[in-house]
C-alpha cells in the first residue's frame, strides 16, 4: 500500500509498505530508504489544523529524535521520515496510517530468527548497514558491537 503526500501541486514524497519492509521517499531527488518494521518506534499522524492546511505522517525510528506532540506539520517539512499532505488528503492519510499500524503489528509478532553464533561477522555487517542507513545511532551501534564481540 502506498501514500503519496502533496502540498498543492508539489510532490512531498511517499511511504509504501509490503514484503516485510517500509519504504520512504522524501521529494523527487531522494533515492529513498527501506526500514525494517523492528526499527520503527511509532507512526504519528499530525492532522491539518484551522491555521495550517498541511498535515503529515511521521515514521519514528530507533535512534532519531522527534518534535513535541503539539508541533504542527510545518516542523516536519524537512524531516526525511515525514511525508506532508494537504487537508483534502486527511481521510486517505488516516486510512493509510491505520493499515500501516496493522502491518507493523503483524510484522512485529513474527519471531525474528536468532543469528547462529558463528555468524558474528554477518551480524556486525547488518548492524553497520543499520548505522549507515541512519536507523540506529553511533551509540547504539557501539553498544551492540561490544555485546556481539563480548567486550
Amino acid at each position: 500500500m502506498k501514500f503519496v503526500g502533496r502540498l498543492g501541486f508539489l510532490y512531498d514524497g511517499e511511504i509504501e509498505f509490503g514484503d516485510g519492509v517500509v519504504k520512504i521517499k522524501k521529494g523527487k531527488k531522494d533515492v529513498g530508504r527501506t526500514i525494517s518494521p523492528s526499527a520503527i518506534i511509532s507512526v504519528d499522524l499530525i492532522k491539518p489544523s484551522f491555521l495550517n492546511n498541511a498535515g503529515c505522517i511521521h515514521i519514528q525510528v530507533i535512534g532519531t529524535s522527534t518534535h513535541s506532540f503539539v508541533d504542527t506539520a510545518f516542523n516536519y517539512t524537512t524531516n526525511m521520515n515525514a511525508i506532508c499532505f494537504e487537508k483534502k488528503q486527511l481521510d486517505e492519510a488516516l486510512k493509510f496510517k491505520e493499515e500501516l499500524d496493522k502491518f507493523l503489528a503483524d510484522a512485529k509478532t513474527v519471531p525474528i530468527p536468532q543469528p547462529v553464533e558463528n555468524n558474528m561477522y554477518d551480524e556486525l555487517k547488518q548492524l553497520k548497514q543499520l548505522l549507515d542507513e541512519g536507523i540506529i545511532t553511533q551509540e547504539d551501534f557501539d553498544k551492540k558491537k561490544a555485546l556481539i564481540l563480548g567486550i
